[in-house]
């Protein structure tokens, strides 16, 4: 969590607390008010606060002063303009590295809102489209993820749907690859913002 310091004409950055989980970042942050905030989309130990897009509209609500940059793995257009959407000021995808970061960082702390570079911008006021999403994906692909948003397993789809565990992986992972989501929580996700199953 830095606070920025000018010393000459270079903006130096104070890391003022390190967090491990989201209890102890909201304890960090109405103990140290900081300016600015990095968290990762997705922080183990999130039971009671959560983590992701109820993460972020948490601390936008409760820390409307201070600036959140997310980092993440994600770089499905939707879910990163849901980040926005959420509160977010920025968002770094870990795969562009530390440069980005820092300058993510100067932006946010300048009171711009920072946007990965190499996303196709989507506005956070436009989520997916359900009948868009739909057509992307193939019936069986569609009814798997139907299935695992529902919280079965992939075992238990198989034997509902007779088909082999093998089989509704592959199925599940090439329409995760279609959506451009690499984790279950922004596969859930994704399908929430879309209201894919609503």
């Amino acid at each position: 969590m830095p606070h920025p310091r000018r010393t000459g004409r270079e903006l130096d950055l104070d890391v003022v607390g390190e967090a491990a989980d989201p209890a102890t970042l909201i304890e960090l942050m109405t103990r140290t008010r900081p300016q600015a905030v990095i968290t990762d989309y997705s922080m183990p130990g999130g039971d009671r606060f959560g983590d992701g897009i109820k993460l972020i509209s948490f601390l936008r609500r409760s820390f409307p002063e201070t600036r959140l940059l997310v980092l993440t793995m994600v770089s499905n257009p939707s879910l990163v303009a849901a980040m926005y959407a959420a509160g977010a000021r920025g968002v770094v995808l870990k795969s562009h590295g530390l440069g980005s970061l820092v300058q993510a960082l100067r932006v946010v702390l300048a009171d711009r809102v920072y946007r990965p570079p190499g996303l196709l911008p989507v506005a956070a006021s436009e989520p997916a489209d359900a009948d868009a999403v739909r057509a992307r994906l193939s019936p069986r692909e569609l009814e798997v993820i139907r299935l695992f948003t529902g919280g079965m397993s992939v075992g238990d789809i198989a034997r509902q749907l007779q088909r082999s565990a093998k089989t509704v992986s592959t199925q599940k992972i090439s329409a995760m690859r279609k959506l451009g989501v690499d984790s279950d929580q922004a596969l859930v996700e994704y399908c929430l913002q879309a209201s894919l199953f609503a």
